[in-house]
């Protein structure tokens, strides 16, 4: 087991200044990845239908922290794909509100081996970590996404799912360490209206934020703000439901 690079407060800091940071290369291996994304959560999914030029992002583990536990939870759900369809695993991550995690060396060693586990299981040299924290865990975040770059292989990319507010006036996530930052541009909260109108007429303000965006299937069109787009469904995905989703004058059955 390779040790846990632990980073101290200084070095955290400095790898999250905010604004003005020059523009980084893109990872060769976001160049196979389509367009069109879509998120398949936990839970059955056949995607056999989809156009051969939309890839798919799935839940391939979760890990819950809890207290001072990690517990893995493999996917049971069946996913169902199109041969040579673009397919890129994703580990979620939750942290406990009911037994807050410790955040400690063990937890993140844990996730970052589950996120090492699963970057295997994809086709496209692509693993993305979708892990929402509150501004406390932030730090236990930045140690884990800079664990996790050192250990990938170089040839793998790393994307990390985001909230639109780390994109926007709360741009907290370290530089350099995430290949794509996936800011999603739904359940935004109080003030989503002005978000929009926001992200209509400007997008994310941060360059490391403007290659690839969120969006969901139940909420009003904000589409197009990035240039690739990951889609979220509440539901199982249907035809009908990715008809409408491309053609917002038609609604799903």
């Amino acid at each position: 087991m390779a040790p846990l690079l632990l980073l101290p407060p200084l070095v955290l800091a400095l790898i999250g200044l905010r604004g003005g940071e020059p523009a980084p290369q893109r990872h060769p291996a976001l160049a196979t990845l389509p367009a069109r994304m879509v998120w398949a959560w936990e839970r059955p999914e056949d995607l056999r239908w989809l156009p051969r030029d939309v890839g798919v992002a799935y839940v391939a583990a979760s890990v819950v922290l809890r207290g001072d536990e990690a517990i893995v939870h493999p996917r049971m759900a069946p996913l169902l794909t199109a041969d040579g369809v673009a397919r890129v695993p994703v580990l979620h991550v939750d942290a406990s509100w009911r037994e807050p995690p410790a955040l400690n060396a063990l937890q993140a060693e844990r996730v970052v081996r589950e996120l090492l586990r699963v970057a295997q299981r994809g086709n496209r040299h692509v693993v993305q970590l979708d892990f929402e924290v509150r501004r406390s865990q932030r730090p236990f975040l930045a140690r884990v996404m800079a664990e996790a770059r050192r250990r990938l292989p170089p040839g793998m990319a790393l994307s990390v799912t985001a909230l639109a507010s780390w994109c926007l006036d709360d741009h907290w996530l370290p530089s350099g360490l995430a290949d794509e930052i996936v800011p999603m541009a739904f359940r935004m909260g109080p003030g989503e209206q002005a978000l929009r109108q926001r992200l209509r007429r400007d997008g994310f303000p941060r360059h490391a934020c403007r290659h690839a965006a969120g969006y969901a299937t139940d909420e009003p069109g904000l589409r197009g703000v990035n240039p690739r787009s990951y889609y979220f469904s509440p539901r199982p995905w249907t035809p009908a439901t990715w008809r409408a989703e491309t053609n917002p004058t038609q609604p799903p059955t």
